[in-house]
């Protein structure tokens, strides 16, 4: 759910579906072996904006015999369905190497004021086939998505399967150290995170430790230059993303995501988890 959160578009189209997580929602990097049995992770996430409730999610990501797939569920919640009334609903599937995660297809349907879609196939982390409507307007500044743009890349809501590199390496600073190459049909962005701190945590099924990274969006195609919220965000600084190890799976999922925007903090946090590990020791006060 991560890399919707990190888009720099704004009202029905800015993709709600995913990180939780995107957007998040996800990671072309080193991948433990693959499982032999499947392991199911499932958690509910509260989105707020300026402290006001405005959605609820749930994610759903199974692990089975070398392949993923993952849904994502949203739907406007509080307040904001006085206003607009939005479900958004995502799925991405693929396989896990060695080396990392390749996602083979993913699909959004979003309804609300408008309607949202996508549906994209991938092989070999190269786009090979992508539909998306409604179509980016006309602009002058708009920075053209070229055949390289949607090569080497994620989808979004791939994006929230991440691999923890070693054994007890949940938590370690590397955790954060990726880069995600995200296209989700539109637009091409990265991604980066970094190693900010490690800190306790507690939700219903999970208590224990996240590992919290910096995050920096970097937009690459699709992006309108000169758009406030493009340069806004190019320059943002208060981008954190809080990640939990899953039990029985190689693999971090977001607890927090917290992202300021031109118009105050949009949050997503996690109320329950099912399949987080719960025997992590809670970080020292």
């Amino acid at each position: 759910m991560t890399s919707f959160v990190f888009s720099s578009r704004t009202t029905s189209r800015q993709r709600w579906c995913a990180p939780i997580v995107g957007g998040m929602l996800i990671a072309a990097s080193a991948m433990q072996p693959a499982f032999a049995a499947a392991s199911d992770i499932k958690a509910l996430y509260n989105v707020t904006f300026a402290g006001f409730l405005i959605a609820k999610g749930t994610l759903g990501i199974r692990l089975k015999g070398g392949a993923y797939a993952a849904k994502v569920q949203i739907s406007t919640s509080g307040l904001a369905r006085i206003i607009s009334s939005e479900e958004s609903e995502a799925s991405s599937r693929g396989s896990l190497s060695s080396s990392r995660v390749i996602p083979a297809s993913y699909d959004l349907y979003s309804k609300g004021d408008k309607i949202t879609e996508v549906d994209m196939k991938l092989r070999g982390s190269d786009v090979t086939k992508v539909r998306a409507y409604p179509q980016l307007s006309q602009a002058d500044d708009r920075v053209p998505v070229t055949a390289a743009s949607k090569r080497n890349v994620v989808d979004p809501l791939s994006a929230v399967v991440m691999p923890i590199r070693s054994a007890d390496g949940a938590f370690d600073p590397d955790a954060c150290d990726r880069v995600l190459p995200i296209f989700d049909g539109w637009t091409r962005y990265d991604i980066k995170l970094a190693y900010k701190d490690r800190v306790a945590v507690e939700s219903d099924g999970y208590t224990g430790d996240a590992v919290v990274c910096s995050a920096r969006w970097i937009p690459v195609s699709g992006h309108r230059a000169n758009k406030k919220s493009t340069l806004f965000m190019q320059d943002n600084r208060d981008l954190e993303m809080w990640l939990i190890p899953a039990a029985d799976a190689s693999v971090l999922v977001p607890y927090k995501i917290s992202v300021k925007t031109m118009r105050g903090t949009l949050q997503v946090v996690a109320t329950r988890f099912e399949g987080a590990d719960t025997t992590t020791t809670q970080a020292a006060k």
